[in-house]
């Protein structure tokens, strides 16, 4: 991403006011970017009905979020190169605002939808970018100051952001996360453009690997739809679901083929023939799955289930917020003395333990009770992505590394994109499979309510049990998948960390990191 610019002319070192500002505009806009993707999480029941949709639509615009986002990643470099920092991210955060403004404002579902796509991909834009303007225009003695406030504004909002977004549901309504959105993202373009006038680096106009981001985008779009329609319209059994699959696995080998022997590859497919990289993407897409798919689950469920509301729910989820920032803060410091492969290995046994956990629970189970799996998962959840991207990048720096951070971008947020609807389905199949069980024995549950209430206490009876039984399951799965990814790290090789500059290694994982 930045590799062209280090060659630009040099330019005038910053005062110490302007270091301060730009410092406070591109966190504050890092910030923004990264807490809506977690403050919309409870708010999705919500949505769904207020734009009159299932809540499986409503799922919809949270996946297409994240991969509008994971294709913004390996485009990011051109719109850097082609236009420059300032231009990019004065267009991205006013892209941003307009999106922001449409989902505020509109109840069709259409409009709402390719809004938060539009959101996403120009969000996703920002990020690598505003870490380039840091790597470029910080002289090395600040350089530090803004990478260590890169950091907290990277880990921060996404944790925080469905306890504070649950608190806006209740207490605003969902729309002012939008409304809240469109001030702040149009102060950070204006600010930063201001900013970053005159301090452009020479505009290059790189070749974009046209073919393969239309590969890659009809193999992204074609399987997330049908990820997303197959409950609804009833997975193999529709002509719809087998042509999408069919078309988005064309796609994909397409893709592959074309960038194995590009000049200048989109992603570099290459890095798959190192073993450390190849195990690293691998344990870090389906942890991504595992662990978006069931966030939103948990996010969801207990509203629709348990009769939480987003606020509760976000209270749930503090605890494991603020452990989080202690993990991470320690994974860092022992990331480059214990092996990352064991740092790893022990947060993931540690979000095992804390799946497991989870799948006993009940409809009876006070607050008290669930809240303490969420501080166990808090206490392994800052070390769970660095050691995985630590894996990967291993052995890779400068320019490499930059288009190793792409790679892995893309299958960190396609996993989260992913892991939404098929958790959903699973959780609904089996939802439907337990109601099915429980009503076979009908009469010795209809026996404990009196005639009068008898059919509707025993419906709802059997919706919420079998819900929480399928609850269940899904965190027994999750469990065990965790437990795989841990065993696929034995297999990797012990970490080589070749960029010498320590901050800028942080940086770049917290670029890959949700």
């Amino acid at each position: 991403m930045t590799s062209s610019l280090r060659v630009a002319a040099p330019i005038p070192a910053l005062s110490a006011s302007m270091v301060i500002l730009l410092n406070l505009v591109i966190g504050l806009g890092h910030f923004l970017v990264l807490f809506n993707t977690g403050a919309y999480l409870p708010m999705i029941p919500r949505v769904a009905g207020s734009l009159g949709v299932n809540p499986a639509y409503a799922d919809w615009t949270q996946a297409n979020f994240f991969l509008a986002m994971a294709l913004a990643f390996p485009t990011a470099t051109w719109f850097l190169n082609r236009w420059g920092e300032m231009r990019s991210l004065l267009g991205a955060f006013l892209a941003f605002a307009l999106a922001s403004a449409i989902c505020a404002q509109t109840s069709n579902y259409h409009w709402f939808l390719a809004a938060r796509i539009v959101q996403g991909y120009a969000g996703g834009l920002t990020i690598p970018i505003s870490l380039g303007v840091i790597l470029r225009h910080y002289t090395p003695q600040r350089r530090n100051i803004g990478l260590t406030l890169w950091g907290v504004a990277a880990i921060t909002p996404f944790t925080l952001g469905p306890t504070i977004g649950g608190w806006i549901t209740d207490s605003l309504g969902w729309r002012w996360l939008f409304y809240l959105n469109m001030p702040i993202a149009v102060a950070v373009a204006l600010i930063s453009a201001i900013l970053l006038v005159g301090r452009e680096a020479e505009h290059l106009h790189p070749p974009l690997d046209w073919p393969g981001l239309i590969f890659l985008l009809i193999a992204l779009a074609a399987l997330e739809s049908a990820l997303n329609s197959g409950e609804i319209i009833s997975w193999w059994r529709s002509n719809t679901i087998i042509f999408l699959t069919i078309i988005g696995a064309a796609a994909l080998v397409f893709f592959a083929l074309w960038e194995w022997h590009s000049i200048h590859p989109l992603l570099e497919l290459r890095f798959l023939r190192r073993r450390n990289f190849l195990i690293g993407a691998i344990a870090l897409f389906f942890t991504a799955l595992f662990f978006q798919g069931t966030m939103a689950l948990y996010i969801v469920g207990f509203q629709l289930t348990m009769g939480y509301s987003a606020w509760m729910v976000g209270l749930l989820l503090l605890p494991m917020a603020i452990f989080s920032k202690l993990s991470a803060t320690l994974t860092q410091r022992f990331l480059n003395h214990i092996d990352a492969r064991i740092l790893g290995m022990i947060s993931l046994l540690g979000f095992s333990a804390g799946s497991f956990w989870v799948s006993s629970y009940n409809r009876t189970a006070s607050f008290d009770e669930l809240i303490w799996p969420q501080i166990l998962v808090g206490m392994f959840l800052g070390g769970l992505f660095p050691p995985l991207i630590a894996i990967a990048l291993s052995g890779l720096r400068g320019a490499a590394e930059m288009r190793g951070t792409a790679f892995l971008n893309l299958l960190r947020v396609s996993g989260q994109a992913m892991g939404i609807p098929i958790i959903a389905t699973l959780f609904d199949r089996r939802t439907i499979l337990h109601a099915h069980f429980l009503t076979e024995n009908g009469g010795t549950i209809t026996s404990m309510f009196n005639a009068s209430v008898k059919s509707a206490r025993t419906s709802d009876y059997i919706t919420h049990h079998a819900a929480m039984l399928a609850f269940n399951e899904i965190f027994y799965i999750a469990a065990w998948g965790f437990l795989i990814v841990a065993a696929l790290l034995l297999l990797a090789k012990r970490v080589v960390f070749a960029e010498p500059d320590v901050r800028v290694r942080q940086a770049l994982e917290e670029l890959v990191e949700p």
